[in-house]
């Protein structure tokens, strides 16, 4: 019986032990994971750029003509300051191209200009108000 049990064992002296082979199943799920994450994103990207390029006709912005005039109508005379302030960026819109209404527009804006740039400014003065409201009246 040892006989045979040698012979059995020199038979099964080519087994060899458990070898452990790597999992790399867990990174090829995380890959595959970025790799559709970057595609979503860049697909994404590339549809809010075109949307951006695109006007928009649902939201219509104003036509710089009717916030002028909307803005000049609302004066508010009694704050010196923004009453210039406006009367100033406002009205050259509707004015536009006038050479004599630009010119008058001028000679006024020379007159308001102690009520820019300062810190306090005094009321406007009756005469002033008065060419700042012909002139607003005209153009309107």
């Amino acid at each position: 019986m040892n006989g045979d049990m040698n012979a059995t064992l020199q038979k099964l002296k080519d087994i060899r032990p458990p070898v452990e082979v790597p999992d790399y199943s867990l990174w090829l799920f995380l890959a595959i994971v970025a790799l559709l994450l970057m595609i979503v994103a860049s697909i994404a990207y590339w549809l809010y750029k075109r949307r951006a390029r695109r006007p928009i006709l649902r939201r219509r912005r104003k036509d710089p003509m009717q916030i002028a005039k909307e803005m000049l109508e609302h004066i508010d005379f009694h704050d010196a300051k923004s009453a210039v302030y406006a009367f100033d960026e406002y009205l050259p819109v509707l004015i536009g191209d006038d050479v004599d209404k630009r010119q008058r527009l001028e000679v006024i804006k020379k007159r308001l200009e102690r009520y820019k740039y300062k810190k306090e400014v005094p009321p406007l003065s009756i005469e002033d108000e008065e060419a700042m409201r012909r002139l607003i009246r005209e153009v309107l």
